[in-house]
């Protein structure tokens, strides 16, 4: 039974596959499908419809035999998980701006807390970042994970921007009276490699972070305590060569 659809939402949001020299479309909740593709979400909640199309924007529907030779089902939704996490998802272009930008956040967000500068070994801003994905003509993947194509994006920034993903070793001891109150903070931020609890009462730590965003963790550190705080900082040790 040919359902009555909105063909504008269908031209825009459509997830499709060919196989076979067949056609296979559906129609999709574009915010949905991406996350089912992630496996954040399930497959009805990404379908407008449970149909398989073979031209969705004439309404016309695949034969079952085609299903079932091709997909060898003719369940509708396991053949539309398949089209969607195999196939190509297409939507509008406002809707494409819109995964841009949040998907750039998020991997300027990654590059912010964990990239330094590899020149300087200062912190990163997002502005030098956003620029540099402009000079260098860098476009992310608005369908891959983020934590997926940070390398691959790093590449590609380093002629502009060349980062570094070098860790920091921070030798931290804080005194009784603050002790206990900060250990949340450092564990929070850090990965703590060693700790101890003195008799004193002060609580030191030898603690792992990111390079980039050592400076703003330690004025953090220092403002919370008034300055009453010991710390130095080294460079992690590089392995060894076996």
């Amino acid at each position: 039974m040919r359902q009555t659809m909105d063909k504008e939402k269908i031209s825009l949001n459509l997830a499709r596959i060919k196989t076979h020299g067949k056609n296979f479309e559906i129609v999709i909740d574009p915010d949905n499908a991406v996350k089912f593709r992630h496996g954040k979400a399930n497959i009805r909640d990404a379908l407008k419809s449970e149909n398989i199309f073979k031209d969705a924007i004439k309404g016309e529907l695949t034969s079952e035999n085609d299903m079932k030779n091709i997909f060898k089902t003719t369940d509708t939704l396991k053949i539309a998980e398949k089209i969607i996490k195999d196939g190509s998802i297409q939507v509008s272009d406002e809707y494409r701006d819109k995964l841009r930008s949040e998907k750039l956040k998020v991997i300027t967000e990654i590059l912010i807390k964990n990239a330094a500068d590899a020149n300087t070994g200062e912190p990163v801003t997002a502005t030098r970042i956003n620029n540099a994905f402009r000079e260098a003509n860098v476009h992310v993947d608005i369908f891959k994970k983020a934590e997926d194509q940070i390398q691959e994006l790093v590449s590609k920034l380093r002629p502009v921007l060349s980062l570094t993903f070098e860790k920091k070793i921070l030798d931290i001891r804080i005194p009784a009276n603050n002790a206990a109150k900060l250990y949340g903070y450092v564990d929070s931020k850090t990965d703590i490699i060693d700790q101890a609890w003195l008799t004193d009462g002060s609580w030191s730590c030898k603690a792992e972070i990111a390079a980039g965003i050592v400076t703003e963790f330690l004025d953090e550190l220092k403002s919370k305590t008034h300055g009453d705080i010991e710390i130095s900082v080294e460079n992690k040790p590089q392995e060894k060569k076996k």
